[in-house]
């Protein structure tokens, strides 16, 4: 079949289409800071242009299927404090803006629905989770994100044996904890809207944060402060973007092969961190 936008279609399209061969890929991203090279809609940016990309990948391998898009919901769950243009909103109400709207689409009668998120904040992705977790329980595993799993897990195996991939794997190897706004997204925008990087990512400082201090949003204020990435900007190409972004696509294509046909697909249900209590929204089903 092919990608259609669901606000282009009547209410009798929908009806029509065969559900159990429709798949709705629904993207949901802060509008955020991301230092002083970067624009707030980073995480917008990277969630639409990967829909995008993984959805021409899947058309391939499942051309008898329907994929529906809809508009990017500019919203998440993060704790990045300090820094005027970020739209952040609590871990529940994600949770509950999701888990509402899984159970409108449900009633469509539609069986595959895909969350993909750029936003890698761990409570962001875990709410995510929450929400399909609880729809699924009703309607029989009709949702589906493995954002949480692609960011926090090593079992989805790429390629890296081309000259491309290898200076990726080296780069996260010699720059790691790129958490936010470093080389890694400033590189994807090169890639996906270069117009909008400013060219001084190349004189800015870098800002080494580790795993334990990321969940201490006292010390990362601290350290990001009149700056607001974490990383290493002047290490970005468009080159390692290409990479990273292609790479993220194929990711994705491969978990929701997994999901589409219902093979193994589980284990690319849940962040890493997943079954922490103090990082599940609270008071959540």
């Amino acid at each position: 079949m092919m990608s259609r936008n669901i606000m282009e279609l009547c209410w009798t399209q929908i009806e029509e289409l065969e559900k159990e061969k429709t798949v709705m890929m629904i993207g949901i991203a802060p509008i955020e800071e991301h230092g002083r090279h970067l624009p707030t809609g980073v995480d917008v940016y990277e969630t639409k242009h990967w829909i995008e990309r993984s959805t021409s990948k899947l058309e391939h391998s499942f051309s008898e299927y329907t994929f529906l898009t809809m508009p990017m919901i500019p919203f998440g769950h993060g704790d990045i404090r300090g820094f005027v243009g970020n739209i952040h909103l609590s871990q529940k109400l994600i949770y509950q803006i999701l888990l509402e709207m899984l159970g409108g689409i449900a009633e469509w009668g539609i069986k595959n629905i895909v969350i993909i998120s750029g936003h890698a904040d761990p409570k962001h992705l875990i709410a995510i989770e929450q929400a399909c977790d609880e729809i699924n329980k009703i309607y029989q595993d009709i949702s589906f994100a493995p954002m949480g799993a692609i960011f926090s897990q090593d079992n989805i195996n790429l390629d890296f044996k081309d000259d491309s991939n290898q200076l990726v794997k080296e780069k996260l190897c010699k720059y790691p904890n790129d958490f936010h706004g470093g080389w890694i997204e400033t590189s994807n925008m090169l890639d996906i809207c270069p117009g909008l990087v400013n060219d001084n990512y190349g004189n800015l400082p870098d800002i080494s944060i580790n795993e334990m201090e990321m969940i201490q949003p006292e010390i990362v204020s601290s350290k990001i402060k009149g700056q607001g990435h974490i990383g290493y900007p002047k290490e970005s190409t468009m080159e390692l973007g290409q990479v990273l972004n292609e790479n993220m696509a194929e990711r994705i294509k491969i978990c929701v092969e997994a999901y589409l046909t219902r093979k193994d697909y589980k284990k690319y249900s849940h962040h890493k961190l997943y079954n922490i209590p103090a990082l599940k929204v609270q008071g959540g089903k």
